[in-house]
C-alpha cells in the first residue's frame, strides 16, 4: 500500500474517531432507559452531551444535585447563551449551598421549592426528557441500583414542562 493511501485512510479514520465522540446525544427510538450501576458511564455520557449540545434551554428539577461535573458543563452552556433554570429542594440547599451559590454567581437561574422536591428530572431544549430515580451525584451513579429514562415523546415532554411552569 502506498504511503498516500496510508494517510487518507489515518485522515478517516482519525475523523470518524472524533466525530464518534464529540456527537451529540440522540435516541434511536422514542424512548430509552438505562439500568445502572452497569450503564452508568453510558447514561453520564449521554446527560453531559445534552448539557453541552443544548442550544436553548435546559429545565432542571432535582432532589439532591452535587455532581460537579454536570454543575461545571452547565455553567460553560449558560455562558454560551443556554437558559438554564434550576429547581432545588430547600433541605438540601440548607445542608449545603455549595451548588446553589456557584449556579448563582454563574448566572444560572435557581430556584428553591417550598415544598419536599422529590423529583429528578430535566428537559433540553424542549427535545428530550430525562426522568428518573437517580439524583445527580456522583454517588448514585456509581453505587446504586437505578433507572433513568431518556424520551422525545412530546406528551410525556409538555407535561414535564407544565410542572417547570409551576415554580
Amino acid at each position: 500500500m502506498s504511503l498516500f493511501k496510508i494517510t487518507i485512510i489515518s485522515i478517516c479514520l482519525c475523523f470518524n474517531l472524533y466525530a464518534k465522540e464529540n456527537k451529540s446525544f440522540s435516541l434511536s427510538s422514542v424512548n430509552e432507559i438505562y439500568y445502572l450501576p452497569n450503564e452508568s458511564k453510558q447514561t453520564k455520557d449521554n446527560i453531559l452531551k445534552l448539557i453541552k449540545n443544548s442550544k436553548n434551554t435546559i429545565f432542571i428539577a432535582m432532589y439532591n444535585f452535587s455532581y460537579k461535573k454536570f454543575a461545571k458543563q452547565l455553567v460553560s452552556s449558560s455562558k454560551k447563551g443556554v437558559n438554564i433554570t434550576i429547581i432545588l429542594d430547600k433541605s438540601k440547599i440548607k445542608k449545603d449551598d455549595k451548588l446553589y451559590k456557584y449556579f448563582k454567581k454563574n448566572g444560572i437561574n435557581v430556584k428553591i421549592a417550598d415544598k419536599k422536591l422529590h423529583t429528578k428530572i430535566a428537559v433540553f431544549d424542549n427535545n428530550i426528557a430525562v426522568l428518573g430515580s437517580i439524583n445527580w451525584t456522583k454517588e448514585s451513579f456509581k453505587d446504586n441500583y437505578e433507572l433513568v429514562l431518556f424520551s422525545k415523546d412530546k406528551k410525556l415532554i409538555n407535561k414535564t414542562l407544565d410542572f417547570f411552569n409551576k415554580f
